[in-house]
């Protein structure tokens, strides 16, 4: 009876490890490998799309220590939106090159990133994101285009993690053409 519950126990002390594994910060070494590897993040943490996907690419275990804890600002092309699939998401919005070669970075938009009393709504095809302005009771007052595919942006994010293949950030803010003109020019 002893047996099975010492071996059980055993199995356990060798798995919990390295389940663990996924749930720690990027290590000192990560964090190295990012200074020694890639180019380090500007001051302003404003990053192309090219850049941070090409990061990602090069070497994902420095990228993480490079991105890690770091609120960024992705400037790029929108090649897909689609509605977000939990309670608290409201808006996933991809980012990623024509041509599909490099990592895709998904955006999370958070149910406050909306303005109070709007919604979002995504067309059957995922082309458009439209925001649904109401009143207070609910009646729709407006519908007016937020986001559409190729268009270029500038979204502001927290640097969860790396998802099947794909770069996520949460917490996301969608910044005006205006503030992204500015951060192009580098003013």
């Amino acid at each position: 009876m002893k047996s099975p519950l010492i071996l059980l126990l055993l199995t356990l002390s060798l798995v919990a490890p390295l389940a663990a594994q996924d749930t720690f910060a990027p290590s000192k070494i990560a964090q190295m490998d990012a200074a020694s590897y890639l180019q380090p993040l500007p001051n302003n943490r404003v990053v192309p799309l090219n850049t941070i996907a090409g990061d990602f690419a090069k070497n994902g275990t420095a990228a993480s220590g490079k991105y890690s804890n770091q609120r960024i600002t992705v400037i790029g092309r929108v090649s897909a939106l689609s509605n977000g699939n939990s309670e608290n998401k409201v808006l996933v919005v991809t980012l990623q090159d024509a041509s599909a070669s490099l990592p895709a970075v998904k955006c999370n938009f958070l149910f406050g990133s909306v303005p109070q009393n709007s919604s979002i709504e995504v067309s059957g095809d995922g082309s458009q994101a439209f925001l649904i302005r109401r009143d207070r009771s609910g009646m729709i007052l407006g519908r007016e285009p937020y986001l559409s595919v190729d268009q270029k942006v500038a979204i502001k994010g927290d640097f969860k993690d790396l998802k099947v293949g794909d770069i996520v950030l949460t917490a996301c803010k969608l910044l005006s053409s205006e503030q992204r003109k500015m951060l192009e020019s580098g003013r």
